[in-house]
């Protein structure tokens, strides 16, 4: 055979076979389907990593984000644009599928609006790319295959559709966010296109509807951060009061070195019955001497200047908790308060309106993102305004919950990174490894819920197949073990469970390769996990359990 017979044979075969290449709506027009889902935004890595390894063919991923007014891109929309792999079965594997992301309004716009109207679902705002070209979006990157908008008011409406979800995700179980009149219960954001809130927005939804589908997923780590001069100073208070040794470098970012709150601590911050860090003493080993943590002798050993002094002479507190319905806020307040679920519970302290900060104690705000909340925390530190909840421009030594996997860049050393960091939760830090022991009690699992039947939509089976897929590859350890991070003090993120139909196995010791967790919210009788219950050894689990004994 000589080479242009070759030559013929390989450009025929190439011929018959797609190429395969990231997809745009300029280039590859309308898609063959198009999956819209809302939930919160502790799973966002997840979700992308999902799209990129499991949903789409290679290379074939192009990425649509929003920009939001503090620069965080993606933070609210992002539509994943490609081609199906064969993981989704003949049926979708070639087709051109769009599959977006809503995390604009948190866990709880993952629930309400899908079980609003019995079932039948309540519109939302959700990103819109059909049909844009390509002056319509910047670049974001060199590569090509990412796109970003600035969203407001006077363009949304270009952007985004107002169109049912199809599907929620959360990072923890929809019911513990389904109480009426509480704290827990989702409350809205307002719409971008409208600049109004929705006036269907249902209030009485306690439980999930017959039509619904409910998959288990892996489970995730939440955690407790505070801003960087008040980690010091809790660091200097525990080497005087002798809880951390005096070996300990100021500042270092390391589990040994890591400053720990108990869980009555942080549940007398939540509620609001802290107000003035004055009120805090700790008793010097050396002296037994009780001091408060403003004491200049501590101030002096941390490095750090305290917080400027409200109108009524003391250094208030700052609390950063979450809006209504975000599923780290309901973690917390569960594990912390026992609310609402326990009787008589305290409930998390009301928000400080902005024209009270000069002089309110404590000073209590609810950032409506993990971004926003990180964005808080800077503010206090730096008395800046970024997160827009900080208009005084105050200076606090703040306290917030967040998901626990939120990586500053903080070296071990303590040193660069934004001037925020973790802290110990009982004495242990927020890992997947203490989650496995059985010490670390800030965490739950996930969910993707979905109508089981929708006779009005043509393409739902093949949408509940896709979702099907995505729903179980979010609880794989094999999926936790690419998207989780690696900080300082350990490993955090998502992670998979014993409890799982498909029989993952924990390893023992611990592995973070194979990021299994033997312990279980399951309620009695049910499969359904409840994060406000407290969690128990999967007595089913095999290989054994590995609960630290202390």
């Amino acid at each position: 055979m000589n080479n242009l017979k070759k030559l013929t044979i390989v450009l025929g075969f190439l011929g018959s076979v797609p190429l395969c290449h990231a997809l745009t709506p300029w280039t590859d027009g309308a898609p063959d389907l198009v999956v819209y889902t809302s939930g919160g935004p502790a799973l966002d890595a997840a979700f992308a990593k999902i799209v990129t390894n499991t949903l789409a063919a290679a290379n074939t991923v192009d990425t649509f984000s929003d920009v939001a007014s503090t620069g965080t891109i993606g933070g609210r929309w992002q539509a994943f644009y490609f081609t199906g792999s064969s993981n989704l079965g003949t049926t979708l594997a070639g087709k051109k599928i769009i599959l977006e992301k809503r995390t604009y309004g948190s866990g709880g716009y993952g629930v309400v609006p899908l079980y609003a109207n019995n079932g039948q679902g309540l519109p939302l705002e959700h990103l819109n790319i059909v049909g844009l070209g390509v002056a319509a979006w910047e670049a974001d990157g060199t590569t090509g295959k990412k796109w970003k908008k600035s969203l407001t008011g006077s363009n949304a409406a270009t952007y985004l559709t107002k169109i049912i979800s199809d599907a929620g995700f959360l990072a923890l179980d929809p019911v513990a966010l389904l109480k009426p009149a509480t704290e827990n219960y989702p409350e809205q954001v307002k719409e971008l296109i409208s600049g109004d809130f929705e006036p269907n927005w249902p209030l009485d939804i306690s439980k999930t509807p017959d039509n619904f589908t409910v998959i288990g997923t892996g489970g995730y780590v939440y955690g407790v951060e505070v801003t960087e001069d008040f980690y010091r100073v809790l660091q200097a208070a525990q080497q005087k009061s002798g809880i951390l040794p005096s070996t300990v470098s100021i500042g270092t970012y390391t589990d040994a070195a890591m400053p720990s709150l108990s869980r009555n601590f942080l549940a007398s911050l939540l509620a609001g019955k802290i107000s003035h860090w004055e009120q805090i003493k700790v008793v010097e080993k050396a002296t037994g001497t009780a001091i408060p943590l403003t004491d200049p002798s501590i101030l002096a050993l941390a490095g750090v200047k305290a917080p400027p002094l409200n109108k009524d002479g003391i250094t208030p507190v700052g609390v950063g908790r979450r809006n209504k319905g975000a599923t780290s806020a309901v973690v917390a307040y569960a594990r912390l308060l026992g609310y609402p679920f326990t009787a008589r519970s305290n409930p998390p302290a009301a928000n400080t309106p902005n024209s009270d900060d000069s002089f309110a104690a404590p000073i209590v705000k609810s950032p409506t993102s993990l971004g926003a909340t990180d964005l808080l925390l800077i503010d206090w530190q730096t008395g800046t305004n970024v997160s827009g909840l900080n208009p005084s421009l105050t200076k606090l030594w703040g306290v917030a919950i967040t998901g626990g996997d939120r990586d500053p860049g903080a070296t071990a050393a303590g040193v660069g990174g934004k001037p925020w960091r973790y802290i110990k939760v009982d004495g242990a830090a927020p890992t997947i490894e203490n989650v496995a022991a059985g010490v670390y009690p800030l965490w739950a699992e996930g969910t993707v819920l979905y109508p089981t039947e929708k006779s009005s939509d043509p393409q739902w089976g093949l949408k509940k197949a896709l979702l099907k897929v995505f729903a179980e590859d979010m609880g794989s350890p094999t999926l936790a073990k690419t998207v989780n991070s690696s900080l300082t003090f350990g490993v955090s993120g998502i992670f998979a469970t014993t409890k799982d139909p498909r029989g993952f196995k924990a390893s023992v010791p611990f592995d973070p390769n194979n990021p299994v967790v033997a312990l279980t919210h399951n309620c009695v009788g049910t499969s359904t996990t409840s994060a406000l219950i407290v969690p128990v050894a999967d007595d089913t689990a095999i290989g054994g359990l590995q609960l630290q004994l202390k």
